[in-house]
Parts: structure tokens; sequence; C-alpha cells
């Protein structure tokens, strides 16, 4: 019988314990190695720096602020371990590549749940010719995650729901167009009063479990960019934690050739969802809509797959890290186009 694959949990917040864990314990390949989070009292497994090191994990997940994803990252893979991080994999394109290099032989990857969906498949293998121009949003009404904490400090998450829902959509979005050389880019990031100054969160939350948090929020909660591409291609592209929708609703438009791809639903485990998922096409002469399941929390099921795919050393991470600069390089080049460019990572040793 085959050895389980050892998996180490650095970070025990919202994603690590209540995304992670549960999907580490049930998967017959996988074997939990560890938790390292000095605020991880009661966790299974839970341990130190050193005690996940000694636990010998064949992959670490880490799962802590932004600031910190550079320099543990780097810890972790100059152990000869890799390693798997949550969006971002850090606040620079000069970061990213240093830990690619890094990675040389031993592998790094980021989470990638929203590109393993069914129906972003599915919208993916029906695309009109192009050049094609993409619209495409993640739309909250009211869900600023943990107001006043490192969520909404941009010393130490970078940026807001640009950098935390946006990574996903543009992630999604850029696969879509084919991931092209990227010619100009114009970026608006909003505040939660509305204007473009630092103000007090419209509403937390909830779902999450953080609690409703009252401190201050540093970085925008509506952000929206818009970048043409060297083969003709558009995107323009709004993610918002609080907005004027009433359902939480992630939507992406196709348009290219005459024809149009439209998907929509909600995209994460938000309980204020679409009602009816649909991916609909428009021809010159035909219409079709196609209504699709809501399976929450599928793709990270699809995700853990390939994070044991990894650890094995069956997944090509090389290929996936490549599509995850592009990400990096739009959000980098937003950010620095709105006159908020992304702080300096903490590089602080472990």
């Amino acid at each position: 019988m085959t050895a389980p694959l050892r998996v180490g949990l650095l970070g025990y917040g919202w994603v690590n314990r209540t995304v992670w864990l549960p999907r580490v314990q049930a998967h017959p390949r996988l074997e939990l190695a560890a938790v390292c989070d000095p605020e991880a009292v009661g966790a299974p497994a839970a341990t130190s720096w050193e005690g996940l090191l000694d636990a010998r994990p064949d992959v670490v997940v880490i799962g802590t602020p932004n600031h910190t994803h550079f320099a543990l990252a780097a810890a972790v893979l100059e152990r000869g371990i890799r390693v798997v991080v949550e969006k971002p994999l850090c606040l620079s394109r000069v970061e990213f590549d240093a830990l690619a290099e890094r990675a040389r032989g031993v592998g790094v990857l980021v989470s990638r749940a929203a590109v393993r969906r069914e129906d972003v498949r599915r919208l993916s293998g029906a695309l009109p010719p192009g050049p094609l121009t993409v619209r495409a949003s993640w739309l909250r009404a009211g869900g600023v995650p943990r107001p006043g904490s490192w969520f909404t400090g941009r010393a130490t998450a970078g940026g807001g729901a640009l950098l935390d829902l946006g990574w996903h959509v543009a992630d999604v979005a850029l696969g879509l167009l084919g991931r092209p050389r990227q010619v100009a880019v114009a970026a608006e990031l909003r505040a939660p009063d509305g204007g473009h100054t630092p103000g007090s969160a419209p509403g937390s939350a909830a779902w999450r479990g953080d609690g409703a948090g009252a401190g201050p929020v540093d970085v925008e909660v509506d952000g929206t960019v818009r970048a043409e591409f060297a083969d003709g291609s558009r995107l323009v592209l709004r993610a918002a934690w609080a907005s004027e929708v009433t359902t939480d609703t992630t939507r992406f438009v196709v348009e290219g050739g005459g024809e149009r791809r439209v998907l929509t639903g909600t995209f994460g485990f938000s309980p204020n969802r679409v009602a009816e998922p649909a991916l609909t096409s428009w021809g010159p002469d035909s219409y079709r809509r196609i209504t699709l399941p809501d399976h929450v929390g599928r793709e990270y099921d699809a995700q853990v797959e390939a994070i044991a795919a990894f650890a094995s050393g069956a997944l090509d991470w090389e290929a996936e890290l490549a599509e995850s600069a592009a990400v990096m390089d739009l959000l980098e080049a937003a950010y620095r186009a709105a006159g908020r460019p992304l702080p300096v990572s903490e590089r602080t040793a472990v």
C-alpha cells in the first residue's frame, strides 16, 4: 500500500481551518502532518515551526496574512519541501520570480480553485472567435472580511477586494483570453465610503464566522481594472466586497466574432447565492441557456486533488505558476495605475 502524502498547514485562520483542514483529513491519499500557528490552540497536530519541519511533510499549505507569504514560502522551499500558497502568492512580480527561482527542483503552487470549477471549464470550452472582450466581476452585496483585522490593512493585506476576490476572477478571465501580453492597464479603487480614502466598513462577511469587526478599513472594498492586450483583446474586471447587488454574484461575459457567452453564478462559500446559475450563449441565429448545478465548495475539492497530485510530483507546477504570473502582472499594474502600489512584503525570519 502506498504511504499517504503528509500535509502541513502553516496558519490556522479561516481558509486553513475551514477549507483545507477538513478536505485534507477526508482525502484518501492525504494525511495531516502538523498545524503551525501561535493561535492554533486546540487544533489537531498543533505544533511549532520546528515541529512542523520535524513532522516531515511532503507539502505545506500556507494560509497566513498576505504580507508574510513571501518569507514563509521561501523558508519552506529552503528546506526542500513543496509549498502551496493561498492567493496572492506574494505582492510583486520581483518576489514572484524570486520564489519561482527558489522553487526549482522543489515546487511552488498558488491555490487556484476558481479555474478548476466545472462551470468555468464549460465556458472555456465554448468560446467565440477572437479577439475577445471579457467583462468579469465578483460582487458581494456586503461582505468585508473582518474589518479592522490584517485583512483590511494595506500594510498586511496589500490590497482589498481586487486582490482578494479579483485574483480568482483575473485567473479565470486571463485564461479565457489566452493570457495575451498586456499593453495598457487602468484601474479605480473605491474605499468603504465610496471615495478614494480609507473609511469604515459597511458590513462584514458574517458567514465566515469571523465576527463583525469594527476597525478601520485601509484598502478598497470595490476595485475595477480595464486592460488592453497586444492581440486586440480587452478586459474589464470588477471585484467588490460591498456593492449595489442584492445577491452575491460572479459573472463572466465573453464577446467576439458576433457571438456572446455569459456565465452567471456565485463563487466561494457565501450563502447569499444566485438561485439558478447558468451558461447562456448567443450567436447570429442562435440562443441557448443551460442551467448549471451549484455545488458549494466543489472547486476546493478539485483544488485538494491538485494538491495531492502536486505533493506526489504528478502536477506540472511550472506551467500553473506561469499562468499565475499573468495574474500577478495584471493586479500589480492595476494597483500602480490607481496610485496605490502594492506594498513590499514583510521579510522577517521564521
